[in-house]
């Protein structure tokens, strides 16, 4: 009677044992650190994604990024075409590049994801963490998310969610939003009037919008930027380093949002130093791609075969000056 009690035990032990283990296992699956980056959105709402599942499968991420992918390239030929048909291919892929690296900085690839997990922001929802930013912009922040009949960011504890979470990502103020983490204090009249955030698409191609607000005007007075021209050894001519203008371009109107401080990446001493460092590393990312892409905190994603060989003649193109496009041309289909 003892063994069989003893037994007993055992195996119930073994059991909890094997429980907790299956419960730590979904604990550690979602990338906890995207808990603090994140809005929770209202589950009656739908997203128009793709839709990032925090679960930690690696089929699902790729698959994830891999419908991403073309995406950007889409909304980026859109934008930056123009030079692809003037002849000024150099422009076209350099643009196509800065695309990509983008939203990889801003917002890790991510716009919507969706989770379990007790993971609901009190002070983000509610609205606390915005009003630090002031008056004004926490008035912005009730208008277009804080809707009595339908808001965006409920409460959290209108929603009492714990799993198939979804989310919007943000900035560590809640000023900023999306993957191209867009300021609501100054794009409200359009990004936030016409709800633009609720796509990818339509976010995707708002952010590349500004990018080429600050690049057409700093590439066709290219010569004023000494920070953007190689000379050659030994020689007074000098070409475009198109590598230089994505970062003066992202650190300039983008980022700082004053074509005045393009060359800033080049200042050593400049108060924003770490922030170009920053766009630097995830520009490297980009340019030393081989098949995955590795967004911070999240790590390495494969990237399925066809987005993988456009992105690698586009970089091709950019360092090479060729204008290949057989693999582009599949995803712009």
């Amino acid at each position: 009677m003892k063994n069989k009690i003893f037994k007993s035990c055992i195996a119930s032990f073994s059991t909890i044992i094997l429980l907790m283990s299956c419960s730590q296992a979904d604990e550690q699956a979602r990338i906890k650190v995207l808990d603090r980056m994140m809005y929770t959105i209202n589950p009656g709402i739908k997203l128009i994604g793709p839709v990032f599942r925090d679960n930690g499968d690696k089929i699902e991420k790729s698959k994830y990024v891999s419908s991403l992918v073309p995406l950007i390239l889409k909304e980026a030929d859109t934008h930056a075409r123009k030079y692809l048909e003037a002849g000024d291919t150099q422009a076209y892929y350099a643009f196509l590049v800065l695309a990509l690296t983008v939203p990889l900085h801003e917002g890790v690839y991510v716009q919507f994801r969706n989770v379990d997990g007790d993971v609901c922001s009190l002070a983000a929802n509610n609205g606390d963490l915005v009003k630090k930013a002031g008056s004004l912009i926490y008035n912005i922040f009730n208008q277009y998310f804080k809707n009595p009949t339908r808001p965006y960011f409920p409460n959290c504890e209108a929603m009492n969610l714990k799993t198939g979470v979804n989310q919007m990502i943000r900035g560590g103020d809640g000023t900023d939003l999306s993957i191209m983490q867009i300021s609501i204090r100054w794009h409200f009249d359009d990004f936030l009037a016409n709800k633009k955030y609720e796509s990818v698409a339509q976010t995707l191609g708002y952010g590349f919008k500004l990018l080429l607000n600050g690049f057409d005007p700093v590439y066709r007075n290219i010569s004023d930027y000494k920070c953007l021209m190689d000379t050659a050894v030994g020689s007074r001519k000098t070409k475009i380093n198109y590598i230089s203008l994505i970062k003066g371009v992202w650190g300039g109107k983008y980022n700082s949002g004053s074509i005045s401080q393009t060359c800033r990446f080049a200042d050593p001493n400049s108060p924003f130093k770490k922030h170009d460092i920053g766009f630097a590393k995830n520009l490297d990312k980009i340019l030393k791609f081989n098949g995955s892409i590795a967004p911070d905190f999240i790590g390495e994603i494969k990237v399925d075969d066809q987005s993988s060989a456009a992105i690698k003649e586009i970089l091709s193109n950019l360092v090479g000056n060729k204008n290949d496009h057989a693999a582009l041309d599949k995803v712009l289909e």
